[in-house]
């Protein structure tokens, strides 16, 4: 066969010419139409139709097809090979065709021009039945009819080709596979979506969006070991996604409720900005705001944690739990040694590691407040004073309660109360260190001609007048609060005694608290003044006098009955 390009002779069985390099192309283009064409002649074919050749063809058919040809040999009939040795020219007829088979001695080759094409004499004895098929199907007049079969067939393969190579590749692709994995998870088919996305991981294992994606799959496909095992592979990568990745693996455990292994993975993670990130898991110990040790002052002790909870404490030694103490405002610390124990638990039920102090104050604590008179019987009222150290302040009570810093403050001589009370009073040094106490029994009988009720049914009387209650019960106009009035102490100006009576604003559970308003009334005239009570000292003094006629109870009207007709 000669080259299309350069018209050299090409070898049989090359594709590219030696010559050129041109390629030879034996494949056309595949063609819809060829392919019709040769499935409608197959369609119409039949064995019947082959020419095979007959292997037991005569000499004389095979010199009739140009088997013989004169160029090999001479009017002798004498045979020559390609050689030159005068050894290869030897007698030969027509006659002795079947004896050189016979003997199977060996030919040289030559070839005979059969349409173009070349078939070689040994082959076509040699071959196997399929080559012997090939040759007849050339000889056949269908011959172009296979080839086109032949064609379609190379045409149908390279497709096929074409078809793995792109499954092949498909194979390969991660983008590929990762669409078949989102597509699989959103019918909820997450098995099939995990197949695909472990593949697309295999073929870049370092995206680290599709390890999240395939941690998302991994939960929904009830497979949480494989999923936690993926996060903590982000994780120890150490790179930007690994506080995502804790993120994840605490809301894991917090959906759980399983805290303490959140606090676990906290305390092992060396990353101070993940740990700040999910401190509300985290159960530190309590700080206090002082040193232990021995001071020579009061102390105010703070107790803190870094995150939101509760601290409970103890102040004898004792290990503290959670029916301790709980701490609420700062501990103070007067005269004395205290032994601090502390614990801290965060909203999650955390218990802390303990914290631990030892305070000595060890200070000089006030003497006890000098109180005249001292107790007992009184038929006149006196004021009742009471004295301290210098830079102390006195607080007292009369309800016989023990007094401390929120009880009220001594500024000013005390009135002494009607009938018996129990007062004590205590000093509380600069430092706020308290000292002990003094406290006296004190019983006052007044010898009155008014009783207070009348006073204070008056002072009812002049309310109503006034239009600040609607009724004597001292209900308060469109409100159920009224004002009620307690006779507690008496008070002595000049020769005239009088009892102090205090104003109350009180609600419907029976709640008081004080307005500031006091009234006076003479136990022995029955006059009714203001009190005025001093806000500097509490001292009390003589206010305005309150004109009868201002609490007179209102005569009823009365109408004339023809006038009322």
């Amino acid at each position: 066969m000669t080259c299309p390009e350069c018209g050299c002779e090409i070898e049989e069985g090359l594709l590219l010419c030696s010559n050129c390099g041109a390629e030879l192309k034996l494949i056309p283009d595949f063609d819809p139409a060829i392919e019709n064409s040769i499935n409608d002649g197959l369609s119409g074919l039949e064995l019947d139709d082959l020419d095979v050749i007959d292997m037991d063809k005569d000499t004389d058919s095979n010199e009739d097809d140009g088997y013989y040809d004169d160029e090999y040999y001479d009017d002798d009939d004498e045979y020559y090979d390609d050689d030159d040795d005068e050894d290869d020219v030897r007698t030969y007829s027509p006659n002795d065709q079947n004896d050189y088979y016979d003997d199977d001695e060996e030919l040289d080759d030559f070839d005979e021009e059969y349409d173009g094409d070349y078939i070689d004499d040994d082959d076509f004895y040699d071959e196997d039945a399929w080559h012997q098929l090939g040759l007849a199907i050339r000889e056949s007049r269908f011959r172009w009819l296979f080839l086109l079969l032949f064609l379609a067939l190379i045409a149908l393969g390279a497709w096929g080709v074409s078809r793995i190579s792109k499954r092949l590749y498909m194979e390969n692709s991660q983008s590929y596979q990762t669409q078949l994995a989102k597509d699989a998870a959103a019918e909820g088919d997450f098995t099939t979506a995990i197949e695909h996305m472990e593949k697309a991981l295999e073929i870049d294992s370092e995206d680290t969006s599709l390890k999240f994606t395939l941690v998302e799959y991994y939960f929904s496909n009830d497979e949480e070991e494989k999923a936690l095992l993926m996060l903590w592979e982000i994780i120890y990568a150490h790179d930007v996604n690994s506080q995502l990745a804790y993120r994840k693996v605490i809301d894991y455990y917090a959906e759980r409720k399983d805290y303490a292994m959140i606090e676990t993975i906290l305390e092992s993670c060396d990353d101070a900005s993940i740990v700040s990130q999910f401190q509300e898991y985290t159960a530190p110990a309590p700080e206090l705001s002082e040193e232990p040790g021995v001071y020579d002052d009061v102390l105010w002790l703070k107790l803190s944690a870094a995150t939101a909870g509760n601290i409970y404490y103890t102040l004898d030694g004792t290990e503290p739990t959670l029916d301790s103490e709980l701490y609420t405002t700062p501990l103070y610390f007067e005269l004395g040694i205290y032994n601090v124990k502390a614990i801290f638990v965060n909203n999650y039920g955390i218990v802390s590691d303990l914290t631990e102090g030892r305070y000595t104050i060890d200070i000089i604590k006030p003497d006890a407040p000098v109180v005249t008179p001292e107790g007992g019987e009184f038929t006149e009222p006196e004021l009742i004073t009471a004295t301290a150290q210098r830079y102390c302040r006195i607080y007292y009570t009369t309800d016989g309660k023990e007094p401390t810093d929120e009880s009220p403050e001594y500024l000013s001589p005390v009135p002494m109360p009607i009938g018996h009370s129990h007062m004590m009073f205590i000093a509380y040094s600069q430092e706020g260190v308290p000292g002990d106490l003094t406290e006296y029994d004190f019983e006052l009988t007044l010898d009155a001609e008014v009783d207070a009720q009348i006073f204070i049914d008056a002072i009812k009387q002049l309310n109503i007048n006034q239009g600040k209650t609607t009724d004597l019960d001292g209900h308060l106009p469109g409100n159920m609060n009224k004002y009620t009035y307690g006779v507690n102490a008496a008070i002595k100006f000049d020769e005239s005694i009088f009892y102090i009576i205090t104003e109350y604003i009180t609600d419907i559970s029976d709640n008081s608290m004080r307005t500031g308003a006091y009234y006076m009334g003479d136990i022995k005239t029955g006059f009714m003044y203001k009190g005025v009570r001093s806000d500097e000292d509490g001292s009390f003094t003589l206010g305005d006098y309150i004109e009868p006629e201002m609490y007179a109870v209102p005569l009823p009207v009365i109408y004339d009955e023809e006038e009322e007709w």
